[in-house]
Protein backbone atom coordinates (compact mmCIF):
# COMPACT_ATOMS: atom_id res chain seq x y z
CA UNK A 1 0.00 0.00 0.00
CA UNK A 2 1.13 3.56 0.67
CA UNK A 3 4.29 4.24 2.49
CA UNK A 4 3.30 7.10 4.75
CA UNK A 5 6.92 8.14 5.39
CA UNK A 6 7.68 8.38 1.66
CA UNK A 7 4.56 10.41 1.07
CA UNK A 8 5.45 12.86 3.87
CA UNK A 9 9.01 13.15 2.56
CA UNK A 10 7.69 13.86 -0.93
CA UNK A 11 5.46 16.68 0.31
CA UNK A 12 8.21 18.13 2.52
CA UNK A 13 10.59 18.25 -0.45
CA UNK A 14 7.90 19.83 -2.58
CA UNK A 15 7.18 22.56 -0.02
CA UNK A 16 10.89 23.11 0.53
CA UNK A 17 11.41 23.67 -3.22
CA UNK A 18 8.48 26.09 -3.36
CA UNK A 19 9.89 28.09 -0.44
CA UNK A 20 13.40 28.15 -1.93
CA UNK A 21 11.97 29.23 -5.30
CA UNK A 22 9.96 32.01 -3.67
CA UNK A 23 13.02 33.25 -1.79
CA UNK A 24 15.08 33.28 -4.99
CA UNK A 25 12.41 35.20 -6.86
CA UNK A 26 12.11 37.67 -3.99
CA UNK A 27 15.85 38.24 -3.85
CA UNK A 28 16.00 38.77 -7.61
CA UNK A 29 13.11 41.21 -7.42
CA UNK A 30 14.92 43.29 -4.84
CA UNK A 31 17.46 44.39 -7.43
CA UNK A 32 16.69 47.88 -8.52
CA UNK A 33 15.27 48.65 -11.91
CA UNK A 34 18.09 51.03 -12.74
CA UNK A 35 20.47 48.24 -11.76
CA UNK A 36 19.24 46.24 -14.77
CA UNK A 37 19.72 49.19 -17.14
CA UNK A 38 23.17 49.80 -15.66
CA UNK A 39 24.23 46.18 -16.20
CA UNK A 40 22.96 46.13 -19.78
CA UNK A 41 24.73 49.34 -20.80
CA UNK A 42 27.81 49.81 -18.64
CA UNK A 43 30.12 48.23 -21.24
CA UNK A 44 29.09 50.95 -23.71
CA UNK A 45 29.88 53.73 -21.25
CA UNK A 46 33.12 55.67 -21.08
CA UNK A 47 32.96 55.58 -17.29
CA UNK A 48 30.75 53.67 -14.89
CA UNK A 49 30.75 53.37 -11.13
CA UNK A 50 28.57 51.46 -8.74
CA UNK A 51 29.24 51.93 -5.05
CA UNK A 52 27.47 51.69 -1.71
CA UNK A 53 26.48 55.06 -0.31
CA UNK A 54 28.45 54.69 2.91
CA UNK A 55 31.65 54.52 0.86
CA UNK A 56 30.80 57.25 -1.67
CA UNK A 57 29.61 59.68 1.00
CA UNK A 58 33.13 59.74 2.43
CA UNK A 59 34.34 61.51 -0.72
CA UNK A 60 31.46 63.95 -1.20
CA UNK A 61 32.38 67.36 0.29
CA UNK A 62 29.93 68.08 3.12
CA UNK A 63 29.65 71.78 2.27
CA UNK A 64 28.42 70.85 -1.24
CA UNK A 65 25.52 68.77 0.05
CA UNK A 66 24.54 70.59 3.23
CA UNK A 67 21.09 71.49 1.82
CA UNK A 68 20.36 67.90 0.82
CA UNK A 69 22.09 66.12 3.70
CA UNK A 70 18.82 64.45 4.79
CA UNK A 71 18.37 63.06 1.28
CA UNK A 72 21.93 61.72 1.09
CA UNK A 73 21.41 59.97 4.43
CA UNK A 74 18.58 57.98 2.82
CA UNK A 75 20.59 56.90 -0.26
CA UNK A 76 21.75 53.29 -0.11
CA UNK A 77 23.64 52.96 -3.39
CA UNK A 78 24.95 55.12 -6.24
CA UNK A 79 25.34 54.16 -9.89
CA UNK A 80 26.96 56.59 -12.34
CA UNK A 81 27.33 56.16 -16.09
CA UNK A 82 29.02 58.61 -18.49
CA UNK A 83 28.69 58.26 -22.27
CA UNK A 84 30.12 60.26 -25.14
CA UNK A 85 29.20 58.01 -28.10
CA UNK A 86 25.87 56.65 -29.32
CA UNK A 87 24.00 59.30 -27.34
CA UNK A 88 20.92 59.35 -29.57
CA UNK A 89 20.33 55.59 -29.55
CA UNK A 90 21.07 55.38 -25.84
CA UNK A 91 18.65 58.20 -25.10
CA UNK A 92 15.85 56.38 -26.92
CA UNK A 93 16.71 53.17 -25.08
CA UNK A 94 16.72 54.98 -21.73
CA UNK A 95 13.40 56.72 -22.45
CA UNK A 96 11.85 53.35 -23.33
CA UNK A 97 13.25 51.90 -20.09
CA UNK A 98 11.76 54.79 -18.06
CA UNK A 99 8.32 54.28 -19.64
CA UNK A 100 8.36 50.49 -19.26
CA UNK A 101 9.39 50.59 -15.61
CA UNK A 102 6.84 53.33 -14.90
CA UNK A 103 9.18 55.96 -13.49
CA UNK A 104 7.61 59.33 -12.74
CA UNK A 105 9.22 62.50 -14.03
CA UNK A 106 9.72 65.11 -11.33
CA UNK A 107 11.14 67.87 -13.49
CA UNK A 108 12.85 68.68 -16.78
CA UNK A 109 15.09 71.64 -17.55
CA UNK A 110 16.23 72.54 -21.08
CA UNK A 111 18.83 75.22 -21.68
CA UNK A 112 20.92 75.90 -24.79
CA UNK A 113 20.81 72.34 -26.12
CA UNK A 114 21.42 70.72 -22.74
CA UNK A 115 18.76 69.05 -20.65
CA UNK A 116 18.39 67.70 -17.15
CA UNK A 117 15.62 65.29 -16.21
CA UNK A 118 14.86 63.84 -12.79
CA UNK A 119 12.81 60.66 -12.33
CA UNK A 120 11.72 58.54 -9.40
CA UNK A 121 10.32 55.04 -8.98
CA UNK A 122 7.81 54.61 -6.24
CA UNK A 123 6.62 51.61 -4.30
CA UNK A 124 3.52 52.34 -2.25
CA UNK A 125 4.37 55.48 -0.25
CA UNK A 126 8.15 55.41 -0.68
CA UNK A 127 10.58 56.45 -3.38
CA UNK A 128 12.77 53.43 -4.11
CA UNK A 129 14.94 54.95 -6.84
CA UNK A 130 15.85 58.32 -8.23
CA UNK A 131 17.51 58.77 -11.60
CA UNK A 132 19.05 61.98 -12.91
CA UNK A 133 19.73 62.27 -16.65
CA UNK A 134 22.04 65.03 -17.85
CA UNK A 135 22.31 65.33 -21.62
CA UNK A 136 24.28 67.76 -23.74
CA UNK A 137 25.64 67.79 -27.28
CA UNK A 138 28.81 65.91 -26.35
CA UNK A 139 27.96 63.93 -23.20
CA UNK A 140 25.28 61.88 -21.55
CA UNK A 141 25.35 61.19 -17.81
CA UNK A 142 23.03 58.99 -15.75
CA UNK A 143 23.05 58.95 -11.97
CA UNK A 144 20.95 56.35 -10.20
CA UNK A 145 20.23 56.50 -6.48
CA UNK A 146 18.73 53.57 -4.64
CA UNK A 147 16.75 55.05 -1.75
CA UNK A 148 14.06 54.33 0.75
CA UNK A 149 12.54 57.74 1.33
CA UNK A 150 8.94 58.65 1.99
CA UNK A 151 7.20 61.31 -0.06
CA UNK A 152 6.76 63.37 3.09
CA UNK A 153 10.51 63.29 3.80
CA UNK A 154 11.25 64.19 0.17
CA UNK A 155 8.87 67.16 0.26
CA UNK A 156 10.45 68.36 3.51
CA UNK A 157 13.94 68.18 1.98
CA UNK A 158 12.82 70.13 -1.11
CA UNK A 159 11.00 72.71 1.02
CA UNK A 160 14.13 73.26 3.16
CA UNK A 161 16.35 73.72 0.08
CA UNK A 162 16.88 76.85 -1.99
CA UNK A 163 15.63 74.99 -5.08
CA UNK A 164 12.33 76.32 -6.34
CA UNK A 165 10.31 74.28 -8.81
CA UNK A 166 7.59 76.14 -10.66
CA UNK A 167 5.42 75.20 -13.58
CA UNK A 168 4.50 77.37 -16.53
Amino acid sequence: MFNRHRLNTFFMKKYFLIIVGALLLTSCASKSSFHSFYNENRNDSDFSLSTPAFFANIFIPKQDIREYEDLFKKVKHYKVMVFSDKVTSLDRKFDRFIRNKKYTSIFRVNDSGSSVQFYFLENKSTIKEMVLKIKSDDSYVLLGLKTNITFGDFETIIDKSDMKISSY
